[in-house]
């Protein structure tokens, strides 16, 4: 009887004991000539189906086309682990003799053999992003206290229009006899065609033309329009509504389509669909002038993931505005700091010098327990000045590190901070480094240059940033021994899975039948992901971000993209809610959860993300070729 099951794949690849014991296991049965092994709309038999014998008819669609499937061939694998209901129907074609194979079977198959599961990798990314899908919508719209919003609406629900536009060359003096007519507040400009060109506002007006004492009679709307505004289609989500107003700095945001404009986004707008809280926050942010008030300001963020958990937006979403509105309070604190070294008689900054943060904070993935990382990168100076520059910066990032901390970013306690030396270098000095890190075979390097390699340039001279960019990507490119040193070490550490891929759980008293999901898992995904952006000089931090520029250039599949994803955003939806649960009863968040607190959904999404990243630790060691 296994001579019978060698003949389907994947299954062929299964050794002799495991084919010996399943045949022996197995049902099979038989459909009579005509008769259904299942029904388009029915429930999930929970089984797949391998034909012995006879041929069964696979009928799908309103006009009845007809699939085949013969001997040695199966069907039902979209549906045996999602649950989902039958998108066809299946009938004997002849008299039909099938395996029926088990769910439970079938899932053990999956998790043990990996040839199995490269195989029916569609129906593993299907089950788990369906799983985080039915997750998101089990969440409670009541969620620490907060009510619920419509977080998912589109920007065409909230835009105003018609747009208003004018010429490049009208003159400014009638452009503002238009805004008091038709009481407005800013307005596209289009060429002839109405492709749009820019946007004049009336902070325009102020600080282009009478900040300035200019001539309004010799101005036109090209010379003061801003090109080009922040931009949206009109199909975007709010969530993307509000990180382009925070990334922009701006109150406008021109929705367009076919780059003729169609809509106007206003922070009135936003107001009036009630996700004023982070554009509450960035204005409390910008008038502070101190880090109390600060401080005071912060305290709003944590509200922000609230509310965003509770209106089943994304981990990657929460992710990128938390992320946004700390950079926002960093350059905030940066500027005071700066500031506060002219009162000491300390002066302007010295030389050309960029804020860099890194780890999670740089690839844009905060969460409520995230830490400092961050770093200092200034341009080259004479040896002779290399203290009093060192020094002047040291006490800027000692004002700007208590002020996050203040703000509910806690210092690294591996001290990888600005502050310290060892991370506040100058750009030639900061490529020396580099180049140490990356030929010594030390743990302690690997640590810190792993966190090193997500930095994102935050305040300053970016272009320090990208010449260092530059330079540890052309470090890659020639030592490619660097590879297979980080995935050894990468992959040192395993999933805590046990033989029949159950998470194995901690023992220890402080953390009894607890999994700490940041390091058991989430670490692991987001360091295989960079060996791979690293081995493609892919120059994007963000994790997802990595993972697409990756399906582009081919070094991940798209179907394998897909279930990584998944893995890493219901970890990190974990991790969020889980944090801010603690913190909303006055504990400290630690990224540690335990399972029996979950529903049984919650259960098997956490199991599945722990063993996908299982599998891409596998696709990275099989890649890099580590034993």
């Amino acid at each position: 009887m296994s001579l019978k099951l060698k003949q389907f794949k994947p299954f062929d690849h299964l050794p002799e004991n495991v084919l010996l014991e399943l045949s022996q296991t197995i049902p099979i049965k038989t459909y009579p000539k005509g008769s259904f092994v299942f029904v388009e709309g029915e429930k999930s038999q929970d089984s797949l189906f391998l034909v012995l014998s006879g041929v069964a008819e696979i009928i799908t669609g309103k006009n009845g086309a007809v699939r085949l499937r013969s001997q040695g061939e199966f069907f039902g694998e979209t549906v045996v682990l999602t649950g989902k209901r039958y998108p066809a129907s299946s009938k004997a074609q002849s008299d039909l003799t099938c395996y029926v194979l088990g769910k439970e079977i079938f899932e053990n198959l999956l998790q043990n053999y990996q040839e199995v599961a490269l195989y029916f990798n569609r129906v593993l990314t299907d089950r788990l992003w369906g799983l985080y899908e039915e997750m998101l919508q089990e969440q409670p719209y009541e969620s620490f206290g907060l009510g619920f919003d419509r977080f998912k609406q589109k920007v065409y629900d909230i835009m105003s229009t018609p747009v208003e536009s004018c010429q490049p060359h009208t003159p400014i003096n009638d452009l503002a006899r238009l805004f008091t007519k038709k009481k407005i507040s800013s307005m596209v400009v289009v060429d002839p065609n109405g492709i749009m060109l820019g946007l004049v506002s009336e902070r325009d007006f102020i600080s282009k033309v009478l900040a300035r004492d200019s001539n309004p009679s010799v101005i036109t709307a090209v010379d003061i329009m801003q090109q080009p505004p922040p931009t949206l289609t009109a199909n975007a989500f709010y969530y993307q509504a509000l990180l382009t107003m925070l990334k922009s700095h701006g109150k406008y945001i021109v929705v367009t389509e076919h780059d003729r404009p169609i809509g106007i986004v206003t922070i009135g707008d936003l107001t009036r669909a009630r996700i004023t809280n982070s554009i509450t926050i960035v204005r409390d942010i910008e008038l502070a002038g101190s880090i109390s008030e600060l401080a005071q300001a912060s305290k709003q963020i944590n509200d922000t993931v609230a509310t965003m958990i509770r209106e089943k937006a994304t981990a990657s979403e929460i992710g990128e505005v938390v992320s946004e509105l700390y950079d926002i309070l960093t350059r905030r604190l940066l500027l005071l700091a700066e500031n506060l070294m002219v009162k000491k008689g300390l002066g302007r900054p010295p030389v050309d010098y960029c804020w860099l943060t890194m780890g999670s904070g740089g690839r844009e993935e905060l969460t409520p327990s995230s830490d400092q990382d961050n770093a200092i990168v200034y341009a080259d100076v004479s040896p002779d000045e290399e203290e009093e520059i060192r020094d002047y910066f040291k006490e800027l990032a000692d004002y700007v590190t208590e002020g996050l901390e203040l703000c509910g970013l806690i210092k690294c306690p591996g001290n990888i901070m600005s502050t310290n030396p060892e991370w506040c270098r100058s750009i030639t000095n900061w490529k020396k480094t580099v180049y140490k890190w990356a030929n010594t075979p030390d743990p302690d390097a690997v640590r810190q240059f792993t966190i090193f390699l997500d930095f994102r340039p935050v305040y300053g001279q970016e272009y320090l940033a990208h010449a260092l960019r530059d330079y540890t990507l052309h470090v890659f490119r020639n030592t490619p021994t660097l590879f297979h040193f980080l995935t050894s070490d990468t992959l040192s550490h395993r999933v805590p899975l046990n033989l029949f891929k159950n998470v194995i759980l901690e023992k220890n008293k402080d953390h009894k039948n607890e999994v700490d999901l940041k390091r058991a898992a989430g670490v692991l995904l987001v360091d295989c992901i960079r060996i791979f952006a690293m081995w493609k000089s892919v120059v994007e931090v963000n994790t997802l971000a990595r993972l697409k520029k990756l399906v582009e250039f081919e070094a991940i599949s798209a179907d394998d993209a897909e279930y990584f994803e998944a893995a890493f955003l219901s970890l990190m939806m974990f991790r969020m809610r889980e944090n801010l649960r603690k913190l909303s009863l006055g504990f400290i968040p630690d990224n540690y959860i335990n399972p029996t607190n979950l529903s049984e959904r919650e259960r098997s999404v956490m199991r599945e993300s722990f063993v996908a990243v299982d599998r891409l630790q596998n696709v990275t060691r099989a890649a890099f070729q580590i034993k």
